[in-house]
């Protein structure tokens, strides 16, 4: 009887953990270094609410939205790029305003990314929608 509960509880701990997996999904316009940290940093805070990033599971979107890129120095090619970044799984949404300050496109983009941090406020917002 007990070896049945116990195999139970493993199915049902495979199935929820299962429902609780995601596959991070980027939008082709984000540059490939930008991407990387994404990854990372989407990772970073999706595990630390106690969710799983898998190959398979629920889509999570991310893709920019509202993307301004200003030349701050012409001469030294200085660029500030400001980008509302929406990540969206199933219902839940979240938008993340970051900016970034660089030597080209590329740059700022990396700077921008860099600046979304896993433990911030709207991160955890975003890691509840999702659990529920």
């Amino acid at each position: 009887m007990k070896k049945i509960v116990l195999l139970l509880s493993l199915l049902l701990a495979g199935v929820f953990a299962q429902a609780q997996s995601y596959k991070l999904v980027f939008a082709s316009d984000i540059p490939e270094g930008a991407v990387e940290v994404l990854t990372q940093r989407f990772t970073q805070m999706l595990e630390g609410g106690g969710l799983k990033v898998a190959d398979e599971g629920t889509l999570l979107e991310v893709k920019a939205a509202d993307a301004s890129l200003t030349t701050i120095n012409p001469n030294s090619g200085q660029v500030l790029l400001e980008v509302a970044l929406v990540a969206k799984a199933g219902e839940a949404a979240e938008t993340f305003n970051i900016k970034g300050v660089g030597d080209g496109e590329a740059d700022a983009w990396l700077r921008a990314v860099k600046q979304l941090l896993p433990r911030s406020k709207a991160a955890a917002q975003f890691v509840e929608k999702l659990k529920n």
